[in-house]
């Protein structure tokens, strides 16, 4: 087993005293050479990028016994996630992993493959499981990450019926889709109580789509705002209003009755609980696209619907 620890997971245990602001969960990789070949991924079989990387973060490898401990003794971590890559052999290594770690609730992020995987992982102390789509609709999934997007939203939908509200999947904007097509989507997900990480496409060096462009923050933060009055109940997916190129318009209801900072909370990391992912997707020179500490967002932007 090789075992990741995330560079800002290593403050969180001590080794350093960089702790980023917000941050709470400590990621691990339980790391091996991937059987799958995604484009967007450093772990993708034919990706040139060091083992090290997972989207723009460097991990260092670690003890697993060691990590258990410092994690569980830890008083700045709320919750660990376990990110699995897909290499022969990662479901004992998961299992290990979940009993020995202990005293936080534990999140696993995989590319299950059936609902027995998914219940092995709750019986052996999973808090929350992530099912990942990334790329929202069918053509995209079979074309970039490769399988059945129609199967994985079985097994998501057939996991979520039995362990409701435990149940988490990702999705990556920027791969091709339109606003609409993810947003549908995330329509669909919400009505079954399956919890969303949204992500910016980032380019990875030595992956396939490294020079693919990132989406525009305005699209993002239009996306985030979606998912964020679908999820509160604001609204209805009926009162999101699309253009002929499936960009959103518009809602039908008036944002500035709302405070401010409350709507804001929108470009707030969305995942499980305590799961903030601090510069995961963005560089901490730039714009964030997913804001990890509610302290930030006084400076973040709502977004201008004219420019649609």
């Amino acid at each position: 087993m090789v075992l990741r620890a995330s560079y800002g997971t290593l403050a969180l245990l001590g080794y350093n005293e960089r702790i980023v602001e917000g941050q709470q969960t400590a990621f691990f990789m339980l790391d091996g050479k991937c059987v799958f070949n995604c484009w967007f991924c450093s772990h993708a079989r034919s990706a040139k990028t060091p083992n090290k990387f997972l989207s723009r973060v460097i991990w260092k490898e670690i003890n697993l016994s060691e990590a258990a401990n410092r994690a569980a003794k830890s008083p700045y971590i709320k919750r660990i996630c376990l990110q699995v890559v897909s290499y022969p052999g990662y479901k004992k290594d998961v299992v290990k992993a979940l009993n020995t770690f202990h005293g936080k609730p534990i999140s696993v992020s995989v590319r299950a493959t059936s609902f027995e995987e998914v219940k092995m992982y709750f019986e052996n102390g999973a808090d929350m499981v992530g099912i990942s789509i990334d790329a929202a609709t069918e053509e995209l999934h079979r074309k970039i990450r490769g399988g059945s997007l129609k199967k994985v939203l079985e097994l998501l939908e057939e996991s979520s019926s039995k362990y409701p509200g435990k149940i988490t999947t990702h999705l990556i904007v920027g791969l091709g889709e339109t606003e609409k097509d993810i947003v549908t989507l995330i329509d669909w997900l919400l009505k079954r109580k399956i919890t969303i990480a949204l992500f910016a496409f980032t380019p990875i060096k030595g992956t396939k789509l490294e020079n693919h462009e990132r989406p525009s923050l305005t699209s993002y933060r239009k996306i985030q705002l979606a998912h964020f009055l679908l999820k509160e109940g604001a609204i209805e997916f009926s009162m999101i209003k699309f253009n002929e190129n499936g960009e959103i318009v518009d809602f039908e209801i008036n944002l500035s009755n709302f405070d401010e900072l409350y709507i804001k909370r929108a470009f707030l990391t969305q995942g499980c609980p305590n799961c903030r992912r601090p510069f995961y997707n963005e560089s901490p020179k730039g714009a964030l696209f997913n804001v990890h500490s509610e302290e930030l967002l006084k400076n973040v932007q709502l977004p201008d619907f004219s420019s649609s």
